[in-house]
């Protein structure tokens, strides 16, 4: 199993919940993936990745070519590219790399899968659409190849074709999205989240529809359990996130510059020492991610209703963010009661959501959405918008709605959900209870990892036929 990006955000989690979950059947993954820094930061892969087999391609030597104003895409072991047009950050956006750049990252992957990978696997599996198509196909021209599309390199496809993506490098556009679309079509399976994510690679990658499968993201329903704990308990663990061991950054800063004191605490509780409604957001600070609006829609909805609340913002990976940074939003509006986290292990999600009340997460095409899943798991009805991935499983039964769903970048509306969510605890209970079962009844790694072997059987029935 292929990883090309050092581990951060869903796709990274579906990597490894995937591998965990197929532990228990015939097959035996090895991953290979991209790795940032040593075993104590969360971007390693041996770290993220414990417990599963691993072999990594270390990045950091690229990024410290970058932190002295170097070439972090030159080098033996190249930085890896990004779908996402960031900027201050080492890895650029593909369509950014010319024809030898591309054939650097081919090189270190190449060499990196005939080092580790033991020999000629039965069977690869690639996790986004990436330079490591051209090494195993150069490798192993016969081993079947199954590619998980996780909807970024189809929001990158669609920006391209779209002109939303400036061609700022001549050809190199097209050459890309000519590149995508072999990785995808030479491909025996390609694997997406949704239907919606299956018609766009039908579309924008030209992927025969019967080698396309949907298989749905799981929620490890074990560790994601509704569980609503005293507010002592909550205030504790508040104190460790925000007070102890603060991680939330400042654009341009280091991870535990955005600091607070036993005094901010108090936000958490009503003049009677209750604890007040908790919303929560939780991933990358990237633009379709919305954070901007929901601290405004969150700012807004503090004149609709006299319930107080608190919005915790969750995650933002050190050093990237799109768009304004959410952190100069609150500073803007003057926002009162919104606190950064910062980034943290997957583990402690399932803590963090047993001390909140609503899960808030306004993005624009989400490609899945495992995050409001995991929420949901635990009992949090979310709010989302009408959009992408969260529509096909919030309130998919109007007789047991599992959360609220909203116009896309309509502030006016997300407001009012908050605000009766917040303010309506019995309907936020139902909600949230209706959605914990939901969850439970139609999504597991158990059931996603069955699919995914019947999937490996049929690519490789079908390659020993051929």
């Amino acid at each position: 199993m292929g990883f090309y990006f050092f581990p951060r955000g869903g796709s990274a989690q579906v990597a490894r919940s995937l591998c965990l979950a197929l532990a228990d059947t015939t097959w035996a993954p090895t991953v290979l993936s991209g790795s940032l820094g040593t075993s104590k930061e969360l971007s390693n892969a041996a770290r993220f990745f414990k417990g599963i087999r691993c072999s990594s391609l270390d990045y950091s030597p690229a990024r410290a070519r970058w932190d002295v104003c170097g070439d972090a895409m030159g080098g033996a072991v190249p930085m890896h590219a990004s779908y996402e047009e960031k900027s201050g950050v080492p890895d650029r956006l593909f369509v950014d790399l010319d024809d030898a750049a591309e054939a650097r990252q081919v090189t270190a992957w190449t060499k990196m899968f005939a080092d580790h990978a033991g020999g000629a696997p039965r069977l690869v599996h690639l996790h986004h659409l990436t330079p490591m198509h051209e090494a195993v196909r150069a490798l192993w021209p016969s081993v079947p190849l199954v590619t998980h599309l996780h909807g970024t390199e189809l929001k990158m496809m669609k920006a391209v074709e779209d002109g939303t993506i400036v061609d700022r490098v001549g050809r190199f556009n097209s050459d890309w999205t000519l590149r995508l679309r072999r990785w995808a079509t030479s491909s025996d399976r390609v694997v997406v989240v949704s239907e919606q994510d299956r018609q766009l690679a039908v579309e924008h990658l030209g992927v025969d529809d019967s080698r396309v499968s949907v298989i749905a993201n799981g929620v490890d329903t074990k560790v994601f359990v509704p569980r609503r704990r005293p507010v002592t308990e909550r205030l504790a663990l508040w104190k460790r996130w925000l007070v102890d061991d603060p991680r939330g950054w400042r654009p341009g800063a280091s991870v535990g510059s955005i600091r607070y004191g036993d005094d901010d605490l108090d936000a958490f509780t009503d003049e009677m020492g209750r604890p007040v409604p908790v919303v929560v957001f939780a991933g990358r600070f990237m633009r379709f991610k919305r954070v901007q609006l929901l601290i405004e829609a969150h700012h807004r909805m503090r004149a609709l209703t006299s319930v107080p609340s608190v919005l915790v913002i969750v995650g933002g990976f050190p050093g990237e963010w799109e768009g304004e940074h959410p952190y100069d939003t609150a500073r803007r509006l003057n926002a009162k009661d919104v606190f950064f986290v910062g980034w943290r292990d997957h583990d402690d999600l399932a803590d963090i959501l047993s001390c909140c009340d609503v899960f808030a997460a306004p993005s624009v095409e989400e490609p899945f959405g495992l995050v409001y899943l995991e929420a949901m798991a635990a009992g949090l009805p979310p709010i989302a918008t009408n959009t992408g991935g969260p529509r096909t499983f919030i309130n998919v039964d109007p007789l047991r709605p599992t959360g609220w769903l909203v116009p896309p970048d309509d502030v006016t509306a997300t407001a009012q959900a908050l605000a009766e969510a917040v303010s309506s605890p019995r309907a936020r209970s139902a909600r949230g209870l209706a959605a914990s079962r939901f969850v439970r009844e139609r999504y597991s790694w158990t059931a996603a990892a069955a699919e995914v072997v019947e999937l490996y059987r049929a690519a490789v029935d079908e390659t020993v036929v051929v």
